[in-house]
This record gives structure tokens, sequence and C-alpha cells, in this order.
């Protein structure tokens, strides 16, 4: 049995449930037949997902610690064989574990409480004495040096270790000096380059309709990041941004309508979140559509409905042109060729874009203020034939090296 961990298909955020559906797909078409997904469900629970049947197990960072679902809990019962937790015993059971840290949430800038579940995770896989992988993530940064120094005798004690940026290749190396294996530890590309598309079960007819091949109109999409939009003064302190998000999206959009009237703007929520949550894109979103007034009406409309992520996925190899600043939306684009223009506010985008060889299709929000990022995404927008035929050439080689990255990740696993 394979146990996945930190990437768990519940919370809302298409991106991590993306890197959940592309390891689980690519593992069982290399033969994989037990899979377990760690969820915030309660128990051992099963799931068929059309394309594999897997099962499910609760474990949760929280102070429940009567349940066997809580991490704390969950770490202490390894001792006694697993006790009363569904999730203690499945690590126990497991040939290998396989944890990918949401993808970018090995690091302490997001506060202890995050941290200590991403050291917990992979603890309980190395105090069970079962194989530790870390699939494609980004490592850093650290700005406790304790903290950097528990991340590191992890990353020294897994069986093997995937990055997805240059970066964190060479954190690898520069900390595990003469323990760096190059026959383990391993630079890649996101897992989400290989995510399966599906049609999506519900779509607005309205909508339906700007997605049809044959439209006589450039339709771009855009994500509104709930995290950089619903609270913009804080979130522009927290990131260093030019400018506040809210205007720098605002600005892209207006211009954007203004540079080709014919254009229709579909924007699209990454993560899934009660309105009045700090990251609900969709609240974001419809902020915006607010703010547009006249200059939208008829032409901006937001994607609603929740769409899975391999759903979003489908919808975004639609799109004529892309930009946002939720990586994993900005991946489902640029691997389905659809020319995307990413919004960096930290480094990661820029590192998974380089290692596709797009890292100049990068607009960092650190350096560009609301009317200079409107200029670069109108610039991207009317070069978009351009990059779509490079992308073209590109994505070949991009598909095999992701193949090939999870045929390697399969056979470290006993596949």
């Amino acid at each position: 049995m394979i146990t996945l961990l930190n990437a768990a298909p519940d919370t809302g955020n298409q991106g991590v449930s993306a890197l959940c559906h592309s390891v689980v797909a690519g593992l069982t078409t290399r033969g994989a037949d037990h899979v377990t997904v760690a969820d915030h469900g309660r128990g051992r629970r099963q799931a068929d997902w059309n394309y594999a049947k897997v099962d499910l197990v609760g474990l949760t960072h929280n102070r429940r610690f009567w349940r066997g679902d809580s991490l704390r809990t969950a770490h202490k019962m390894l001792a006694v064989r697993g006790g009363h937790s569904a999730p203690a015993r499945a690590v126990l059971r497991s040939r290998v574990v396989m944890d990918i840290s949401g993808g970018d949430s090995f690091t302490d800038i997001y506060g202890p409480k995050r941290f200590e579940a991403m050291i917990l995770t992979k603890r309980m896989a190395l105090d069970a004495g079962v194989p530790l992988i870390l699939l494609p993530q980004k490592l850093g940064p650290f700005e406790c040096p304790i903290r950097k120094a528990q991340a590191v005798d992890i990353l020294r004690r897994a069986s093997g270790v995937w990055v997805r940026d240059a970066l964190s290749h060479r954190f690898l190396q520069d900390e595990l000096g003469p323990h760096f294996d190059e026959a383990k530890h391993r630079l890649g590309v996101d897992v989400a380059v290989s995510l399966p598309e599906k049609a999506p079960s519900v779509l607005d007819g309205d909508i339906r309709q700007w997605l049809l091949a044959n439209r006589s109109f450039p339709l771009i999409g855009l994500n509104v990041s709930g995290l950089l939009c619903n609270a913009p003064d804080e979130m522009k302190t927290r990131f260093g941004l030019a400018a506040s998000h809210r205007d720098q999206i605002e600005a892209m959009a207006r211009s954007l309508l203004k540079s080709d009237p014919r254009a229709r703007i579909l924007l699209i929520p990454h993560v899934h979140r009660p309105d009045g949550d700090a990251e609900s894109d969709v609240s974001a979103a419809r902020d915006l559509v607010r703010r547009l007034g006249a200059a939208g009406e008829r032409r901006v409309a937001v994607l609603d409905g929740q769409p899975d992520a391999m759903e979003l996925k489908w919808v975004l190899a639609r799109l004529d042109w892309f930009a946002g600043a939720r990586m994993h939306a900005t991946i489902g684009a640029f691997s389905s060729g659809v020319p995307t223009l990413g919004l960096g506010y930290t480094d990661k985008a820029k590192g998974v874009f380089d290692e596709c060889g797009i890292g100049d299709e990068v607009a960092d929000l650190r350096r560009l203020d609301a009317r200079t990022l409107a200029m670069r995404a109108v610039a991207s927008f009317d070069d978009r034939a351009r990059t779509r035929a490079d992308l073209q050439n590109r994505l070949k080689s991009i598909r095999a090296r992701a193949a090939h990255e999870m045929d390697c990740i399969a056979a470290q696993a006993g596949c």
C-alpha cells in the first residue's frame, strides 16, 4: 500500500487537489493497486474517483487529542501499533509513504502550526520505519534556524526527495552537503503538468456558449486570488507587493477589455471557500465584477458551481489566454497549451515556470504597480499567437519529462 500525505482533496484549494489527483492517477496507471490518501474526514472510507478507487483516511492537525484522526495523537499511536488511530495504522501498513507538502508548505513562513504539521506528517513515516518519498515541491524558505535544522534532518533521512525548482535543488545540495545523492535528490517539474481533465458536470449555459471552439470573440481567463485581494493592504505588506492586488487585477481587467472590444473575460476561482472566508477566490471574483460595473456588463462572468481540479483544467484548456496568481491554475492553463501569464507574489511561480522553459511569462507583483502590470498583461495577450506556437513546441518535452518523473517515482515505490 502507498499512503499519500499533505495532498488532501477536500481543502477547497483546487491547486492541492490537482496535486492529489495527478499523483494518484500517475501511480495507478503505473500499477499501484492500493493507494490511501489522507484527507480531513473521519476514519477510513473508500472513494471511487472514476479513474481509480482509493482509500481515504482522516488526518487533521487539531486539538481533539482523543480522536484518532488528530495528527499529534496519530503520531504517538505509532508506538502501540496504531491503536485506535486509522491514519497511524495506514502508515504502519504502507510499503512507502509519499508526502507533497501541499506543493509549497515545507517552510516556516506560514507560521508554527503549519510547520509543525509538515514536520509531524513526515516523522510519522520515519518513526514507523516506512520509506518516505517527498514528491516534487518547493523547499523553504526557513526563517528560524531551529526549524530549518528540523527540516534538513527530515530531508537527510528521506528515501527520496523531489523538488520542482532550481532554488530548492540548490538548497538540497547546500544543506545536505556530503549526504546529497543525485540518485535520491532530484529536480523535476510540478506533477500537476500531467493532471487529467474532464468536462464539468454542471456548467452555466451562457458560459458553455463562451467556451465553444467556434466562438466569434477571444476569451480571456483571469484568476482573482482571494488570498491577495480579500485583505489587500495586509497582503501588500506581507508579500511586499508594488500595489494592492485588488488594484492590480482591476487595472488588468479594464485594460484587457479596452484592448479588444470583442474580448470577454471569464473569472476562474481556484480556491472554493464560503463567502467571507479570507481565501475565497469566488468572493474576490464577485467583488471585481462589482467594481468593474458597466465596463464589464455582459463581457465579464464568474465561473460558478465549484468545479473540481480536473474540471477546471477542461475549462482552462478552452481559453485563448489566461493570467492568475494561483499557481496551479496557471499550470492547468499552460500545460494545456494556453498562453499564460503567471502573476508571481513569491519566487515559487518563477521557479516552476523556469523548469518548463517559460520563465519569461511571469509578471512579478512585487515590482509592477497596477498601471505597469496592466500594460504587461495587454502585451502578453496581444502576443498570444506567438506564445501558443512556442508552447506547442515545448509541451511534448514538458509532458515527456513529467511522465519520466512519475515513472521514476512509481519505481521508487515498487510499482
